[in-house]
């Protein structure tokens, strides 16, 4: 734990620098002058001036930073793993523990163990099932027809007053 507090300063002391590298190089049109108040700033980093000293600066804060992040990711997988190196089984947390996960899902009847019991309890509930489906079955069909019917009915009374308005000339 001690070294994952270590390299989280140490990774935030080298994002500092590498915010304030990256906020003093040159922009494009500008000239390094202008980070230090005049135009004798270009010999400060050398003759060469400061881009190649700020480029490569940036570039190893960069990947100094990319290599603590990762350090720090594996580190984290390590210590805070879920799977118990010991036993080997992996914790999954409030739903328990998996056991012997080659023998498959095993199902326990609520009643008892017999076989023959949680057949007819399966049957009983299949049976139950399918009674229901066919009385939702019946209700949707006669929903149908008082719908078909209703439809008729208004399909026959605007027939009728068509004729009528039709009868009495007012179109």
């Amino acid at each position: 734990m001690t070294e994952i507090n270590f390299l989280n300063i140490i990774q935030v002391l080298v994002a500092i620098a590498l915010i304030g590298f990256i906020l003093i190089q040159r922009g494009p049109g500008a000239t390094a002058g202008s980070a230090f108040g005049g135009g004798a700033s270009g010999t400060v980093f050398g003759a060469k001036g400061s881009g190649s000293f700020l480029t490569k600066s940036t570039a190893i804060l960069a990947t100094l930073f990319f290599i603590i992040t990762m350090l720090i990711a594996i580190d984290a997988s390590e210590t805070f793993s879920s799977v118990d190196a010991a036993s080997g089984e992996q914790d999954l947390g409030v739903f328990g523990t998996l056991e012997d996960v080659d023998s498959g899902p095993s199902v326990t009847p609520v009643g008892g163990t017999d076989e023959v019991t949680s057949n007819e309890a399966l049957n009983d509930v299949l049976n139950t099932a399918e009674e229901q489906v066919a009385e939702t079955v019946d209700a949707v069909e006669a929903a149908g027809e008082q719908v078909e019917q209703a439809a008729e009915k208004t399909a026959e009374e605007i027939k009728k007053a068509t004729e009528s308005e039709d009868s009495d000339g007012n179109n």
